[in-house]
């Protein structure tokens, strides 16, 4: 797509003779990249076609997003930067208008707004203030991607060249702050304080003044140091500090920096600029690189030599040593002479192989994930040290390579090293970019490539060569992020469906273990309680058999006890006993009139009625004869020569 688009680009270009790229660019985003309407659109504005100076009123739109500003009728077109101005040829069209998103941040709070890039700076600060309820002028608003380091209030967005997608934050000095300390003095762990703020008390000894700054433990140390800058207009590499722990790294963040928590005291001066008075000129005449050609082309590298003010020269050492066996060490070389040459303000330089960088930009979560920028250095190239000191060491470019992506530099100045590199970018980024790198000019050099990874291959998006402006540059870089923009996007909603999916499915198999471990412990129990049942029953048929046991050892007990009865022909007295049992039953039995009475209670044990549970009554006169003397005769009592008796249950 970016390839078809350079092409529609340069037909646009040849058939309107238009020769600004910002305003090519800005015809064709306006008819969406429409090559013929496009042409149409600016031939016929040449032939004469006018916009009518006014139009109807229209109503105001309703705000369809919080803190989207919305205008009727056409907005004023986006301003381009000074240096295409020269070269303007042709107005761009008139409604061009880019919507920039803004993620702004302020203490513990996040605050979102769209606002068009024809609105100034001071629209943002009162649309926040509605949203903060903060006096506009008390809203220091930093961050800005690579903007100036402290744009004026009437600055149009347009002019900062902001990406899409823009993260800022908030100070306000001129407000008071409150303690966050942790209650009960208890120890704030790492990751709390990476949610918590800290409150960064700032002594400017220079102008006798203290700053009191909140900032979230996420935030680094450059953005402490980028915020001083917004507020005291002194840029990062002429700050001096004294309060940060020995040896921080300015990609700490404050959770990690090792400060006091919550609130922390600084001192901060100024680093004196000796260069500024002397050398004028030295930061903002552009160079000429075709003036110089001729004469650097004749001098031999080896030769170059660096001039300061004092007149004194240091042979440059080479930034990489063509007998490196060890690409970390080699490339914290190349970072400290890349100092030594161009100063404190570069790109953060991954220190590590190629291959740990392209991981470290587009391993683990997608929404974690940066573009890759190589920048691959030559000292055999005139156009090496315009490049370094004018367009990569620029504040703008630095923050912005800072913020979206991951730095990796080399240096093919050395024969050795140059093959050893495109050894590497075959085996990563395959043999068409390692044939582009090798065929390209030694005075092209030095190159900036820019990788990113779409749909889990990893290419190279863009090269940029050593001739290359700072708005090209810029411009090229913020393209690219716009598309890695896009591309994530699309990237966090696919990782958050199979983290989703992910998580049902492990939900579902934490349903269906728990669903089994019940079944299984049901089936125990189920298993518990048939055991038990089949204890309990062959417990009471051990029961009954004893039970029955004991009645029948009884019932022989008994059945010896119990005399035979006496017949009918019996010549001693006798007494015949009637005997009515529950249930209407009734047991006839003869017995000898002097046997005792306890024969009776012997009989009816016989008869399975025992003296512990039944009574045995007569009816006239009613006596209960279990409860008499068990030896006296029948003939005693009375019970001769007949009786009925009523068995009856106690």
């Amino acid at each position: 797509m970016a390839a078809n688009r350079e092409e529609i680009l340069a037909d646009f270009q040849a058939c309107t003779g238009i020769e600004n790229f910002e305003e090519s660019l800005a015809h064709l985003e306006q008819n969406e990249w429409d090559l013929q309407r496009a042409v149409v659109s600016v031939m016929g504005a040449q032939e004469g076609v006018t916009v009518p100076d006014s139009a109807p009123e229209e109503a105001p739109l309703p705000p369809t997003l919080p803190g989207v500003v919305q205008f009727s009728g056409s907005a004023p077109c986006a301003s381009v930067p000074r240096a295409f101005e020269s070269h303007r040829s042709h107005s761009p069209p008139p409604n061009r208008v880019r919507m920039l998103e803004f993620d702004i941040s302020y203490n513990d709070t996040n605050t979102e707004l769209v606002v068009e890039d024809s609105r100034t700076v001071r629209t943002v600060k009162e649309l926040l203030s509605a949203q903060l309820n903060v006096p506009p002028e008390k809203l220091l608003v930093g961050g800005w991607a690579h903007a100036r380091p402290a744009p004026d209030d009437s600055d149009v967005l347009s002019t900062l060249h902001l990406p899409l997608k823009n993260r800022l934050y908030v100070l306000t000095p001129g407000l008071p702050t409150t303690s966050a300390e942790q209650p009960n003095g208890e120890e704030t762990s790492y990751t709390d304080k990476l949610t918590r703020s800290f409150e960064l008390i700032i002594n400017d000894t220079d102008m006798n003044q203290e700053y009191r700054l909140r900032y979230e433990g996420c935030k680094t140390i450059l953005s402490v140091k980028q915020g001083m800058n917004a507020l005291t207009n002194v840029e990062v590499r002429h700050q001096r500090w004294i309060g940060w722990p020995d040896e921080s790294d300015d990609s700490l963040t404050l959770a990690a920096s090792g400060i006091d928590f919550p609130s922390h005291k600084f001192t901060f001066s100024r680093v004196p600029n000796h260069n500024k008075t002397d050398q004028p000129s030295a930061s903002r005449d552009p160079i000429n690189i075709s003036d110089s050609e001729d004469e650097v082309a004749d001098m031999d590298i080896d030769d170059c030599t660096i001039f300061s003010n004092e007149s004194q020269t240091r042979k440059f050492e080479p930034l990489l040593p063509a007998d490196i066996e060890n690409e970390t060490d080699g490339l914290i070389q190349f970072c400290h002479e890349f100092s030594s040459r161009y100063g404190e303000t570069h790109p953060q330089f991954y220190m590590g192989p190629l291959e740990d960088a392209v991981k470290e930009a587009f391993g683990g979560l997608a929404v974690e994930r940066k573009l890759l920028a190589i920048y691959i250095h030559s000292d055999k190239s005139v156009q090496s040290n315009v490049f370094c000191s004018q367009l990569l060491c620029s504040e703008s470019i630095v923050n912005f390579l800072t913020q979206n992506f991951v730095t990796w530099a080399w240096d093919v100045t050395a024969e050795e090293n140059k093959e050893r590199l495109l050894s590497t970018c075959t085996k990563m980024f395959g043999s068409v970019t390692t044939a582009t790198v090798r065929n390209v000019n030694q005075d092209k050099f030095p190159l900036l490539l820019i990788v990113m990874r779409i749909r889990s291959n990893t290419e190279v998006f863009s090269i940029l060569q050593g001739n290359t402006s700072l708005d090209e540059m810029m411009t090229s870089l913020i393209h690219a992020v716009d598309m890695f923009t896009e591309q994530q996007k699309s990237e966090i909603e696919q990782e958050n469906d199979r983290r989703e999916a992910e998580q049902l499915k492990q939900e579902q198999d934490a349903a269906y273990q728990a669903s089994l471990m019940a079944d299984r412990a049901k089936e125990q129990e189920r298993l518990k309680q048939e055991r038990e049942e089949q204890r309990q029953r062959e417990q009471e048929e051990l029961e009954i058999r004893e039970r029955e046991a004991e009645q029948k050892a009884l019932l022989q007990s008994l059945e010896q006890q119990l005399p035979d009865e006496p017949s009918e022909s019996c010549l001693e007295p006798t007494t015949t006993l009637r005997m009515r049992v529950p249930g209407g039953d009734v047991l006839t039995r003869r017995f000898l009139a002097e046997q005792p009475i306890r024969m009776v209670m012997v009989y009816l044990g016989t008869k399975g009625y025992h003296a512990e549970d039944f009574k045995v009554l007569t009816t006239f006169p009613k006596k209960d004869l279990t409860s008499l003397d068990p030896s006296q005769s029948f003939k005693q009592l009375g019970l001769c020569p007949q009786q009925t008796l009523f068995i009856e249950e106690r």
